[in-house]
């Protein structure tokens, strides 16, 4: 949809009247009733979305969050007289803080165990509801809830869709806009990987808190609706059966897309209406529709859409002028830290790892110079990936210091290290499989240019993070595969998602770059293609800490190499000299080479 991004404020308009216009367009007052539910239901199914389809976190209490709303916003209402605008708001903030609570302990539960978590919240709220009659009315419920008509009781039901449509068209809006920015990006990156995330500075347990948050916050405006639009409050409806109903909404609509969850609540309450004869089997039906729908629809609804527009791989177009087209001075223009060609840039002081009492790691200390590129170079379970994942934070060292310039950051988190300067790629390739080629590099791209100001462009229909997109096509063209910018990652060769990760990484603009193994599995044009990008980025000031086994290319590339033999460091010099030296041939190399 909004394939001319101009005319989106248009269709958002022409729904708006649409909707504005439904009480009249009605045939009689039950389907008002009917356009009530779905809207409800879609409000709660985008939190949802947002939770389950973006950052991957399953959660079977939404009626939790649900019921909290509900009762928060009918008793301050009922027995404070607080205005419904007042009632409503802070009903909704009291799900925020729920959602707080749970997020923080789902911190520490990941699949099936998060998913217990939550249900066992969902159940403590049910059972609070139903047997603290004293103050929620139990089963027999709270009676004469204030109902939210805009004072007209004859025109009860249209005020009330008004107000409900307007508040789910806002939401919709600003969920749509999460799934085309950094936001929606950012989640589907957490839901892949964290570890990854962390590395090209995403805090990833305050995003998926953060996601907990606004989830329940938008359960809890769907229970506030709820609780106004009849007047009447009971224990009975926030049971399981809601959790579940909001789960059908997401996973029949479609998780992830932007329009499942209209879509899913759409469906749930015509076949509600459907099956109403049926009301004895209705969980079977449900339970056999959903199977249906994970076998042969796997995206949902709106995956049907996709199927239709499918289009095949688009076939690589090279830069004509070679890597270094776009101008590296370009792409390597904001270092975050200042530190001369030739100083040290980054220092290891007998750094230690051990796993369960074994040793990784032993003393090593080591110094990277600003302006060169370092190789680190050893056999098979010397510590390599152990050194550079300890360098940037995915691991934390047992004993030693690590120095980046005058930052002492051996206790900082992975995402703080990113955000210093410091980027690597992964021996196994962390390429984000549900975001494009150029979306997997913006990722990389710092964003400098707030969200208000993106949103409001692209609400009106102005590009928006058109520098984020023209940066990373820069990086693209700057390793010669521009042309895949719009395709998954999943369709490029082996070697192609290399020179994708490393535009990546570029992106943040690196003041120190780690590269496990970046030829490994690639053809030579690929790898003459790095070995000239890598000296073009050396060039610019880009330090460079490298781990490779292919020994031509590390010896043509490095400026200075330091040798790992099971945890420790054995030699360290030039390349001329470390080939030389007799330990190393022993203990790496095997033969001395002229």
């Amino acid at each position: 949809m909004f394939a001319n991004q101009a005319l989106r404020p248009w269709w958002y308009l022409l729904v708006a009247v649409l909707l504005a216009l439904l009480p009249w367009a009605s045939p009689n007052p039950y389907y008002v009733n009917l356009a009530q539910e779905v809207a409800i239901l879609a409000i709660a199914g985008i939190g949802l979305n947002i939770l389950l389809g973006l950052s991957g976190q399953i959660s079977l209490g939404q009626a939790g969050f649900f019921a909290v709303s509900a009762y928060g916003s009918a008793l301050l209402s009922l027995r404070l007289g607080w205005p419904l605008a007042a009632s409503v708001m802070l009903g909704v903030i009291m799900s925020g803080l729920a959602g707080l609570v749970v997020g923080s302990i789902a911190l520490r539960a990941r699949t099936h165990y998060l998913a217990m978590v939550t249900l066992a919240f969902g159940f403590i709220v049910g059972i609070l509801a139903q047997r603290w009659t004293g103050f929620t009315g139990g089963s027999m419920g709270l009676v004469g809830v204030p109902p939210l008509n805009w004072g007209d009781p004859r025109s009860a039901a249209r005020n009330f869709l008004w107000t409900a449509a307007a508040l789910f068209l806002a939401v919709q809006i600003t969920s749509d806009f999460v799934m085309q920015s950094r936001s929606g990006r950012v989640l589907r990156t957490i839901s892949e990987s964290e570890s990854f995330a962390a590395t090209v500075g995403i805090n990833a347990a305050a995003w998926r808190v953060g996601a907990f948050v606004v989830s329940a916050m938008l359960a809890g405006l769907a229970g506030a609706l709820f609780a106004h639009q009849s007047g009447y409050v009971s224990s009975d409806a926030f049971n399981l059966d809601r959790s579940l109903a909001m789960l059908i909404v997401v996973v029949v609509g479609g998780l992830g897309h932007r329009y499942g969850p209209v879509l899913g609540a759409v469906f749930l309450v015509a076949m509600n209406q459907a099956i109403a004869d049926l009301y004895t089997y209705s969980n079977f039906i449900f339970g056999a529709l959903l199977l249906a729908v994970m076998v042969f629809l796997p995206d949902g609804l709106s995956g049907l859409g996709a199927l239709v527009r499918r289009k095949r791989p688009a076939s690589l177009r090279r830069n004509e002028a070679g890597p270094g087209a776009p101008g590296v001075g370009d792409i390597v223009n904001l270092p975050l830290i200042a530190v001369a060609r030739g100083e040290p840039l980054l220092q290891l002081q007998q750094v230690s790892k051990s796993y369960f009492g074994l040793a990784a790691l032993s003393d090593v200390s080591m110094t990277v110079r600003a302006g060169t590129v370092h190789a680190l170079i050893g056999p098979n379970g010397a510590g390599k990936s152990t050194l550079i994942n300890t360098i940037c934070g995915l691991y934390r060292a047992d004993s030693g210091v690590i120095r980046l310039a005058e930052h002492d950051i051996t206790q900082w988190p992975a995402h703080r290290r990113a955000r210093l300067g410091l980027a690597r790629t992964f021996q196994n390739l962390q390429l984000i499989g549900g975001l494009s080629v150029i979306e997997n590099v913006m990722l990389g791209v710092p964003d400098r240019g707030g969200v208000v100001k993106a949103f409001v462009s692209w609400l009106c229909g102005r590009p928006f993070e058109s520098e984020q997109r023209a940066r990373a096509r820069a990086l693209l063209g700057f390793l010669g595969i521009e042309g895949f910018a719009d395709v998954s990652p999943g369709d490029l060769s082996y070697g192609h998602r290399k020179l994708a990760e490393l535009a990546r990484a570029l992106a943040g603009q690196p003041q120190l770059m780690l590269l496990d193994e970046p030829i490994a599995g690639i053809n030579e044009e690929e790898s003459r293609l790095i070995a000239a990008g890598i000296g073009r980025l050396r060039e610019a000031g880009v330090t460079i800490l490298l781990v490779e086994h292919d020994m031509p290319f590390v010896m043509s590339v490095a400026d200075e190499i330091t040798v790992l033999d099971y945890g420790q460091k054995i030699a360290f010099g030039a390349p001329d000299a470390v080939r030389a030296n007799p330990v190393v041939v022993e203990a790496y190399l095997g033969v001395e080479t002229a």
